[in-house]
């Protein structure tokens, strides 16, 4: 990733600009120049030696790239080489490390649905890979991914319905320019052995560029008797025609197999059963030993690129996704606050989804009366395809305690009568926006979208049920941008936004139906600062409102109870803060309240498994007289959260931490680098997911999941 360059202040005409404007070709730039010692012999850019946790561009979708300094949005991003010295293998792995996010487990170990500012995410609206929309309930490897980037709070205007959830946008890792080769073999406790080749180029006339990224996994997981078996397999190539346009593809195949970790704990399905205290998720029992979700998710993406002149470019991109979910996990129901509990096996959630998702743009800038503009007119939009089974394939397998685990008698699983059409999503949205600047220091950024929204839930013989259909729905965001001096950015956002409404959950008497869309509105102010060139500071203050859907307990009917207000603060630094030490992670502080509900016990109530106070930090120490030792360090926080909707019950605070040592060589040419890290030293007892289940699982009850204890990791790559 490359660090800030100051260019925002430069005169309209000068040479510093028009490198800006040429920097935006779509043809790939070489990797930046790094600190000495940093590259490889082929010249890329090494992680281990010089690490860049800074991030200079950020894409905004139809607005194209943009200096994250400049944004009038809170934005965050997770760079690669932070997935790759902290050994991150999965989505959930990787997003811990972003204090405004959260991970709201669903059915097992990589079935979840990321959040930002406290807000539940949705499916397919607000995860996107390159910008285009794919399923967020699904596997999705970090090894394959250059960085993440999280836009927090509502983008309505940016990429049409959405939850206030954020939009993360996974980017994945592209052709080199130079040859490159990177073979890993890394082992996790207990014996989890995984293998990753990771190798790119260009054919020797620099027409096509390659990527191909190979990853295979297996052993048994920290849960005795567990076992974890994940393969993925991706290639990407990039046709460069002429020097102004490049055609992007990627395909990619991945797999994952987890089973017995710990299944979910369902409790206050009764008023009188509470959060029970986190017990040790290494115990046999709490999972049942061959039980566990199945995923495979197979991707195909296109993009092609091209620019006009230096001033004008245009992007169009389609994705096709189908992800099967064979989720044949675990769930342990309370029976009382003693500890009984009733074993489930198997989920009658979505076992299939498919999305067809498409993306254009066309921006540029230009000057008119002596002002700056930069505008943009696209459109994104899906279609996605829901499939379930025609009968129940939940299976009681008997009873437990939480003191005393069993291991239960298997079953086979149930026939689920084959699987159905349940329901259609579809939006199609069309976005205008323009970013005018008075001067070097004022500008007024103004984006409206305008949506066409439908969607349908179909019973097993095909009959529709409660179709909503939204057309011409607007969506607008309008910022005002202030800066003083170059390295710092002020800015106030207004945004309000339609969102496609939720599903009702499977079990409610209106289950797979989708309600009216909702309307939600953010008032934010921040400020960003580049501390120095390698080294930004963000700073924001937001509320937020949404209507919040829950499961009436009496009439088992999925409807809006209320309005979600999140009035919150966000601190985040990523970069160089000398050149021996890098650092990466803040705080956030979140009063998410349930409003309006017309109940006494539940209003004004804090909503469910939304912390008041998070903090994530990483460090990394890679001092030059250590010659090629470093030493890595994490700390991850999270104060109280409300276990259920009445707050009768809490989930207390818990804070881990982690730490690590990497250290590299060079051999005949070829660097090696070692890495060990323990995470969760203290081996903390905490829950990682607290979820209103009435939303996202068992409806009538809420669900929490363990948190892993004490972990090692090793690893060794040797980069060609």
């Amino acid at each position: 990733m490359t660090g800030q360059q100051d260019q925002s202040a430069a005169p309209k005409n000068s040479a510093a600009n028009k490198k800006k404007r040429t920097a935006r070709r779509p043809v790939a730039a070489p990797p930046a120049p790094a600190a000495a010692g940093a590259t490889s012999t082929s010249g890329v850019h090494n992680a281990a030696t010089s690490p860049q946790y800074n991030t200079g561009t950020v894409s905004l979708g139809p607005l194209g790239d943009r200096k994250l300094l400049d944004t009038p949005f809170s934005m965050t991003v997770i760079p690669q080489d932070l997935i790759e010295n902290l050994q991150l293998k999965t989505v959930n792995d990787t997003l811990r490390y972003l204090p405004s996010v959260e991970i709201r487990n669903q059915q097992g170990f990589e079935v979840s649905r990321p959040q930002s500012r406290g807000f539940q995410g949705s499916v397919v609206q607000a995860t996107r890979l390159d910008g285009l929309n794919i399923i967020g309930t699904t596997a999705i490897p970090a090894e394959n991914l250059s960085g993440i980037q999280v836009l927090n709070g509502l983008a309505g205007s940016l990429y049409g319905p959405a939850t206030p959830a954020g939009v993360f946008n996974y980017t994945l890792k592209r052709p080199t320019d130079a040859p490159f080769a990177s073979y890993t073999q890394g082992f996790d406790s207990n014996s989890v052995f995984t293998e990753n080749i990771d190798a790119g180029g260009r054919t020797p006339d620099g027409k096509v560029g390659y990527r191909f990224n190979v990853v295979h996994g297996e052993g048994e997981s920290y849960a005795p008797q567990s076992h974890t078996d994940r393969t993925l397999a991706s290639g990407a190539l990039d046709f460069h025609i002429g020097d102004r346009t490049v055609v992007e593809t990627d395909f990619s195949h991945y797999q994952t197999n987890v089973t017995g970790l710990p299944g979910s704990i369902v409790y206050f399905g009764k008023p009188n059963i509470v959060l029970p205290n986190a017990v040790d998720s290494t115990r046999l029992g709490y999972g049942q030993p061959g039980a566990g979700p199945d995923l495979v998710t197979d991707t195909g993406l296109v993009k092609v690129k091209h620019e006009i002149n230096n001033d004008w470019n245009i992007e169009i991109g389609a994705l096709y996704q189908d992800a099967v979910r064979n989720l044949f996990g675990i769930t342990n129901t309370l029976t009382d606050n003693l500890g009984n509990y009733t074993v489930t096996k198997n989920f009658n959630a979505v076992p299939h989804f498919t999305i067809a998702s498409n993306s254009a743009s066309l921006n540029g800038r230009f000057d008119l009366f002596g002002f700056r503009n930069e505008v943009t007119i696209g459109t994104n939009g899906f279609f996605n395809g829901q499939y379930s089974y025609r009968n129940s394939i939940m299976t009681p397998l008997g009873s437990s305690n939480l003191a005393a685990p069993a291991v239960l008698p298997t079953k086979p699983i149930p026939y689920g009568g084959g699987q159905y059409e349940s329901a259609t999503l579809s939006n199609q949205t069309i976005i205008t926006g323009d970013t005018f600047h008075f001067n070097d220091q004022w500008a007024v950024q103004g984006v409206v979208s305008t949506s066409f929204l439908h969607s349908a839930s179909f019973t097993t013989t095909g009959a529709v049920i409660n179709p909503n259909d939204a057309n011409g729905v607007v969506s607008p965001t309008v910022s005002l941008i202030y800066k003083p001096a170059s390295q710092l950015t002020a800015y106030a956002t207004f945004a309000k936004s339609v969102e496609q409404g939720e599903q009702a959950p499977t079990g409610t008497k209106n289950q797979n139906v989708f309600l009216a869309p909702y309307h939600d509105q953010e008032y934010e102010v921040g400020l960003k600062y580049a501390i120095t060139p390698r080294l930004l500071a963000t700073f924001a203050l937001f509320q937020m409102t949404r209507p919040l859907a829950e499961t009436d307990p009496i009439k088992n009917i999925f409807a809006v109870v209320g309005t979600q207000r999140n009035n919150g603060a966000e601190f985040f630094l990523q970069g160089d803060i000398s050149p021996d030490l890098s650092a990466f992670g803040g705080v956030t502080w979140i009063d998410a309240r349930l409003l309006d509900t017309g109940v006494a016990a539940t209003n004004d109530k804090l909503v469910v498994g939304v912390p008041v106070v998070k903090s994530d930090v990483a460090l990394d120490y890679h001092a030059a007289f250590l010659q090629g030792f470093a030493l890595t360090g994490a700390f991850h926080a999270e104060g109280t959260r409300a276990a259920t909707n009445i707050n009768n019950s809490f989930a207390p605070a818990y804070a881990t931490f982690d730490l690590g040592i990497r250290a590299t060589r060079t051999f005949d040419k070829h660097i090696v680098t070692m890495r060990f890290q323990v995470l969760n030293v203290g081996n903390v007892f905490y829950y990682s997911s607290i979820a209103d289940g009435n939303i996202v699982g068992s409806p009538g009850a809420n669900t929490a999941y363990l948190g892993t204890t004490r972990t090692y990791m090793a690893s060794l790559q040797m980069t060609l």
